[in-house]
């Protein structure tokens, strides 16, 4: 995962996160453009993301995504996150956001995106990964900075005895 859980949620997912609009919501038409570009990349064998060990992740160039039975239903191609709705409220944004993360270095961001928009919707789903990141790493013994901790302590009231883990 690149030490996701070493990095604040703003550099994790950008200095977009700080201003959410609804006008930065891809469209069903946006999607399936990007859905037939997509298809037509080679994609580099599935990847294995979160403590759940979940595969069918497929990365390829700054592109992942989630195919099931060899058709795509989910992707987060340069800035843009999208599932099919026939697989939205299943949880698999979390382990996409983490799979593109981890793919990325770390960050959300493509190395050639500045600033990367969030719908309301978007930007819970990608605090929720962040987080699971973190309290994953924080259950595994990792070094988590205390400022990452204090950051989900103000976020989530999470319990005192969660304390940052000296490198």
């Amino acid at each position: 995962m690149n030490a996701i859980w070493k990095k604040s949620f703003t550099d994790f997912a950008g200095p977009g996160c700080e201003y959410p609009s609804e006008t930065v919501r891809l469209g069903e038409s946006e999607a399936k453009a990007i859905l037939a570009e997509l298809t037509t990349q080679l994609w580099q064998a599935p990847v294995w993301t979160g403590s759940g060990r979940q595969l069918g992740y497929r990365t390829t160039a700054w592109s992942t995504a989630l195919f099931v039975d060899q058709q795509i239903v989910g992707f987060y191609h340069g800035s843009y996150l999208w599932i099919a709705s026939a697989h939205r409220a299943c949880g698999l944004s979390i382990p996409l956001i983490l799979a593109a993360a981890g793919h990325r270095g770390g960050r959300c961001m493509p190395p050639d995106v500045v600033f990367q928009g969030y719908t309301a919707a978007s930007l819970a789903a990608h605090r929720a990964a962040h987080c699971h990141a973190v309290l994953t790493a924080l259950a595994e013994g990792q070094p988590v900075p205390a400022e990452v901790i204090a950051e989900l302590h103000g976020a989530e009231q999470l319990p005192m005895e969660n304390q940052p883990i000296k490198d």
